[in-house]
Formats: C-alpha cells, sequence, structure tokens
C-alpha cells in the first residue's frame, strides 16, 4: 500500500509540474505518435490529445476573434476609451485562480493534496519566500504595468485600422521574443536557415501592410500601436521567462488574479485622469456594457483556454489558436465590416503566418537541418579543396614537355 500511495503522489506531483512553456519537444511528440507511452495505449492517448487540442485551437481562435471584434465594436461617436476598455477587461482576470480552484475540488486531480497545499505550489512563482508584500510588489507590479500597456496599445489600434491588420501585425511578436531571447535570456543566436527566414518574414509582412495602410495619419498611429504592442508582448513573455520561468496553470492562475486585483485596486485613478482631461470620452448613459462585458469574458476565456489546455494537449495546438485567429479575424471583417484587403495585405498577413509556423518548428529539427546544412556545405568545401589540391598535385606530377 505504501509503495502504491508513493506512485501516485509522484504521478500526481509530475503532472501538476507539467510545463507549459514547451512547444518544440511536443511538436515531435505528436510525429512520433506517443511511442513512449507504449504501444496501443500510447496511440490512443495521443490520438486523444490531438482531438482535444483540435478543440482547443477552435477554442482560442474564438475566443481571440471574439475579443478583439467586441473590443472595436465599442468605438462610437460617443464612445473612445481604450485605456478604461483594458481596465475594465483586466479586472475580470481576477476570477482565475478562483475557478482553478474550483477546478481542483470538482475533478480531484490531485486527491492527496489539500487546498492548502494546491495554495501553497501556486505560490511557488514567487520564488522560495511565495507571496509576499515584498514579492507583489517585486513582480506583480511592473508585469501588471507592462500587460496594461501593451493591452492599451492594442485595443487603441482597433479603433483605428482593421481588426485583422492588428492581429496579423501584434503576431509579428514571436520575432521580437526570439530577437529579445538572445538579447536578455542570453540564449544561443541559432540563425538557423529557419529561424532567419521565420524574423525577414514577419518584418516584410510589416513592410507590405504598413505600405498598404499608407504612411500618414490614424493609419500610420494604428501600425505603430500594433508593432509597439507587439513588441511589449514580447517584453512581457521574456522577462516572465527570465525572472519567473516555467511555471504551472496553477501558478500562472493566481498570478492573473494577483494581476487583475492590483490592476482594479490601483489603477482606476488614471482611467479618471484621462476621463476628466477629455483625452478619453464616453458618456455613462450611453456605455456599451454589452460590448465590454463580452470582450472581458472573451478574455477571460481566451487566457483559460491558453493555461488550461496544455493539461489536455500539445503546446503546438495552443500556439496553432492564435494563427487561425488571424484569417477569422479578416473574414469577420469582410462579412460584417465590408472591410476590402489588398494584395499587399494579403501578401503581408501570410508572410507574417508563415514567419510563426516555421518559429514553431522544434529546435531540434532545425538544429538537425542546419547541422546538416552545415555539414554539407563543410563536405563541399572539403571536397573543393581536395580536387583542388589533386589538381594541383597532378599538375606538378605532369612532364615538363620541351
Amino acid at each position: 500500500m505504501g509503495h502504491n500511495n508513493r506512485e501516485s503522489e509522484e504521478k500526481e506531483t509530475k503532472f501538476f509540474e507539467k510545463d507549459p512553456s514547451i512547444v518544440g519537444d511536443e511538436g515531435e511528440h505528436i510525429i512520433q505518435g506517443g511511442e513512449d507511452e507504449g504501444g496501443e495505449v500510447g496511440y490512443a492517448m495521443t490520438s486523444r490529445k490531438v482531438l482535444f487540442g483540435l478543440a482547443i485551437v477552435v477554442g482560442i481562435a474564438v475566443s481571440w476573434v471574439g475579443s478583439t471584434q467586441l473590443s472595436q465594436s465599442t468605438y462610437s461617436p460617443t464612445f473612445f476609451a481604450p485605456l478604461f476598455n483594458v481596465w475594465f477587461s483586466t479586472s475580470w482576470m481576477i476570477i482565475c485562480y478562483p475557478v482553478f480552484q474550483v477546478g481542483v475540488w470538482v475533478l480531484r486531480p490531485w486527491p492527496s493534496m489539500s487546498t492548502r497545499d494546491v495554495y501553497r505550489d501556486s505560490c511557488k512563482i514567487f520564488g522560495q519566500r511565495g507571496l509576499t508584500v515584498r514579492t507583489f510588489c517585486y513582480y506583480i507590479i511592473p508585469f501588471t504595468v507592462c500587460w496594461f500597456i501593451t493591452n492599451y496599445m492594442y485595443v487603441w489600434a482597433l479603433g483605428l485600422i482593421a481588426a485583422a491588420d492588428v492581429t496579423a501585425l501584434f503576431s509579428s511578436n514571436t520575432a521580437f521574443i526570439y530577437i529579445l531571447s538572445w538579447l536578455w535570456l542570453e540564449e544561443r543566436l541559432v540563425l538557423l536557415p529557419a529561424r532567419g527566414t521565420s524574423v525577414l518574414l514577419s518584418i516584410l509582412g510589416i513592410v507590405f501592410i504598413s505600405y498598404a495602410e499608407g504612411f500618414a495619419g490614424p493609419s500610420l498611429r494604428g501600425i505603430l500601436l500594433s508593432i509597439s504592442a507587439a513588441i511589449g508582448a514580447a517584453i512581457y513573455k521574456v522577462l516572465f521567462k527570465r525572472y519567473i520561468g516555467n511555471a504551472n496553470y496553477g501558478q500562472v492562475s493566481l498570478f492573473l488574479t494577483l494581476l487583475g486585483l492590483f490592476n482594479t485596486l490601483f489603477l482606476w485613478p488614471g482611467i479618471l485622469a484621462v476621463y476628466y482631461s477629455g483625452f478619453e470620452y464616453w458618456d455613462w448613459r450611453d456605455m456599451p456594457w454589452d460590448f465590454l462585458c463580452g470582450s472581458a469574458a472573451m478574455s477571460v476565456v481566451f487566457n483559460f483556454l491558453i493555461n488550461f489546455g496544455i493539461a489536455v494537449t500539445f503546446p503546438l495546438f495552443i500556439a496553432l489558436g492564435t494563427v487561425v485567429g488571424i484569417p477569422l479575424n479578416a473574414m469577420v471583417d469582410v462579412l460584417f465590416r465590408d472591410a476590402e484587403f489588398g494584395p499587399y495585405e494579403i501578401g503581408g498577413t501570410v508572410c507574417i503566418v508563415l514567419g510563426f509556423l516555421i518559429m514553431l518548428i522544434p529546435e531540434k529539427w532545425q538544429e538537425m537541418m542546419s547541422c546538416c546544412y552545415v555539414e554539407t556545405a563543410q563536405a563541399e568545401e572539403t571536397n573543393d579543396r581536395n580536387n583542388t589540391r589533386e589538381g594541383q598535385i597532378n599538375a606538378g606530377a605532369q612532364p615538363i614537355e620541351a
């Protein structure tokens, strides 16, 4: 009995500490078909994860599109308030950890762990000391500010250019993440053919969309805000990786709840400042509460699917969900907003999507391709040198004719 209990606890701990940040390795596992699980059971589990993954892809795409489109729908002659929109939506993040705890009580994935044990494990995201006033100020405040500014620029851009263009430009954050990871995380700058192509495609896509929108007026501001939001998202993710590291979904839920709590309690003076200064305006008697609440709810669903989807599927599907959201946003813009997209916008969007997909290729595969590429180049160079040397030797061995 003691041996079985120990095995059960080990399995629960391993499941609880599952790392949602790895994409490449899981991509390989999908191709391998769950060989490490063993026989038919492994294939059945992999098939189940793939099916769940497809559902998660749809859920992430729909929730992202819904949040984006509803945020854009808030803009009207009587309402221009991206800062209020972000503050209101972020406040809803408070429910993340309570919902996580309710899920633990209902599903009981770790029977031997009490509610206090789960909470203590979630507090490990703040280090050995756990959640204290000092760790709250050290982690929550700067990340909340970065989150708030990034989302503010994203929502503001939605009031200036089409949602499809905003989401396409925002998806270029993968290229910025790669560059910032090299600068701040001191990761190897693996300028593999795939990585280099991904960055170049993202830059090319930005140029195409910018050219299509024009380099003046509101369109230019919308483009700059979208790109700034992409950079802000990259900064947030890279700093999270550097100072917090890998976190499970319980820890991320607690982090988001505290982020939403700080936003609600301490950032509201900024809302009053922009309102009374006239920088933003709205009529309390004609507030678009349906769009605001719908956008906030979709944003919460999006974050839940991102954080909890890893429990039932592969991280690769989580990343693909955001890619699917780009063409879905374009479809909504065309069908419901009478938007028209020219060849440059379509080409730019395709470039950014391809760059995003290329960046998802497992790093081991990229290194293998790079090694093959380097080895082939070295072999060709060696052959050329040998051929040259043999030619020189043969030439020196030839008799001098009179």
